[in-house]
């Protein structure tokens, strides 16, 4: 209060006296510097001083002014005094009150976390909630972010703002997924910090060439941060020499706190060549668990993860004991690899499998064969990879459903199985190099089925001869609802003979006089109607029919 206190005995009117002028000089020193604050009817005179003189920092002055006589005497100096507090505590509620009554305009605070002010002779979030607005919108990105840490108020204003310069996309509703890239990993823990935070169920994260240790750490102070198995997917992308890389440890053990982190399910998909070779070796001396993890969806898309500096990790996560669903696709394993990979990994809970077609067919079968609860499978195609159809042996128990892949697996597939199976849907994918006619290949799949629901045929994108469309007259007597014949691959001046593929194919309809529904989807000559009025020749009343050109054919 600045004023000294003597407690020298024989001069107490003396002291009084000094004291009283003290104060005088001080009140008149704070009316001259006091702001002009404005505030409504229901705010009383007594209240109004207390806020006036508070919002200078001086709270001392207002509990020393506003004790009863105006002859301040030792025992009301006392701050620990009931009377005190009880004025402190009146002064701290109406300031706060205010600030809690403030709406910030376009942005909606929902929570604001207040803090006992401390005394100083200002507090910037004393200014109003506009003021702070227009002081934030002038700072860079970076002061943003420091601005977003000072306290949850200005955490509420700077953050939209500063998640906008850096092109965050956030909402303030649950979002389902959210893609961001490296660059953007250190926004994680400040929007983690907002009132509207949901964490979001799906994380697409694109992994930069520039990718530094302390991003990946701010990912993973992310992760630990949400509630657990509150984010369920994870994907990773990149498309760089990840092995070239000077943070490649940090990046392994990256995917190994991922893996450990909650995440239902994880994908790593590279779309950069990575020049070295694959290693399936020393399988038996990998350690075969990945330890207390919840993954149960394990996708990979890039030969680096089988490289020697990451095959344990690829390995270990293969193996996880809750793993439901595998997906081994573009690894770039030669049919040796493959064969040593399948022979060895054993996947109690699997149900749903995707490999490559340089995947020897043989190999493919003995692998089903120990895994009886698959009912998912598909293969990939793979661009010049031929394969014979030798003699089946093995007799595969499945209730397989979904079967997806090229003639050359998913026929040895069909033939090993004990019964016909119901499948829901029969995809294949045709190769030029496959019998002529197709249809009389697919047909082959179709007969070792039981029914069909969605039967889909993709043509190749080169067609030699004339004689590989047509229809031999033969009908198949397994019941197949809906037939889709797509030929997007297929370009209007790619094949070498004079003649419409997907009107060709059109008449592959009389092979299946039980279905009930007709796609057709691709490159033509001729248009939408016509394909049309070919088909309703040939199918009953009640068949529906659809059609769709691609704009390059110059129809619809």
């Amino acid at each position: 209060m600045g004023n000294s206190i003597s407690h020298t005995s024989g001069r107490q009117s003396g002291m009084n006296k000094n004291i009283s002028t003290g104060l005088q000089d001080a009140a008149c020193k704070a009316r001259s510097s006091k702001h002009n604050i404005e505030f409504d009817d229901s705010v009383s005179p007594r209240k109004r001083r207390i806020l006036e003189s508070y919002s200078m920092g001086d709270i001392h002055q207002v509990i020393a002014t506003q004790l009863q006589p105006r002859t301040i005497y030792r025992c009301h100096t006392d701050l620990t005094s009931p009377v005190a507090k009880r004025l402190y505590r009146e002064a701290s509620d109406i300031f706060l009150k205010r600030k809690a009554d403030t709406q910030l305009d376009p942005f909606s605070i929902k929570r604001v976390k207040l803090y006992e002010p401390c005394n100083t002779t200002a507090f910037i979030w004393s200014l109003p909630a506009e003021i702070l607005v227009l002081i934030v919108v002038l700072l860079g990105a970076q002061d943003m972010r420091r601005v977003a840490q000072v306290c949850s108020l200005l955490r509420e204003i700077a953050g939209p703002l500063f998640f906008a310069n850096r092109n965050f996309p956030t909402s303030p509703k649950d979002l389902f997924h959210i893609c961001v890239d490296s660059s953007s990993f250190d926004i994680l823990s400040t929007w983690i910090r907002m009132d509207a935070f949901r964490p979001p169920r799906m994380m697409l994260c694109w992994l930069g060439s520039d990718l530094r240790a302390s991003q990946l750490s701010a990912f993973l102070h992310f992760l630990q941060s949400v509630p657990h198995k509150s984010i369920q997917y994870i994907t990773l992308f990149w498309n760089f020499d990840i092995l070239a890389s000077p943070i490649l440890p940090e990046i392994i053990t990256f995917l190994e706190d991922i893996r450990a982190s909650g995440c239902e399910e994880l994908t790593c998909m590279g779309f950069h060549h990575s020049v070295g070779s694959s290693c399936v070796t020393r399988l038996t001396r990998i350690q075969g668990h990945a330890g207390a993890n919840h993954l149960k969806v394990f996708e990979a898309s890039s030969g680096v993860l089988f490289s020697p500096k990451f095959f344990p990790f690829t390995i270990q996560t293969i193996c996880s004991p809750n793993l439901e669903t595998l997906r081994l696709s573009y690894i770039e394993l030669s049919s040796a690899h493959w064969e040593k990979l399948m022979r060895y990994l054993s996947i109690p809970a699997l149900v749903e499998l995707r490999v490559d077609a340089d995947c020897a067919p043989s190999t493919l079968i003995r692998f089903l064969a120990r895994h009886p609860a698959i009912n998912k499978l598909s293969i990939v195609l793979r661009p010049f990879r031929f394969w014979r159809t030798n003699r089946i042996t093995t007799h595969l128990m499945l209730s397989i459903s979904t079967l997806d892949g090229p003639l050359s697996h998913v026929l040895p597939v069909l033939l090993s199985l004990h019964k016909p199976p119901a499948l829901a849907c029969l995809a294949l994918s045709l190769q030029a190099h496959d019998a002529s006619p197709y249809i009389s290949t697919v047909l082959q799949c179709v007969d070792r089925c039981d029914s069909v629901g969605y039967l889909y045929i993709s043509l190749p994108p080169q067609i030699h001869s004339r004689s590989a469309m047509i229809w031999p007259g033969t009908h198949s007597a397994v019941r197949v609802k809906h037939l889709a014949i797509d030929s997007s691959d297929i370009a209007g001046s790619s094949t070498p003979f004079a003649g419409d593929v997907l009107a060709l194919s059109a008449l592959w309809v009389q092979a299946f006089p039980e279905v009930k529904r007709v796609s057709m989807r691709g490159y033509s000559t001729v248009t939408t109607e016509d394909l049309i009025d070919i088909m309703r020749k040939i199918v009953a009343a009640d068949v529906e029919l659809s059609v769709t050109l691609d704009s390059q054919a110059g129809a619809e």
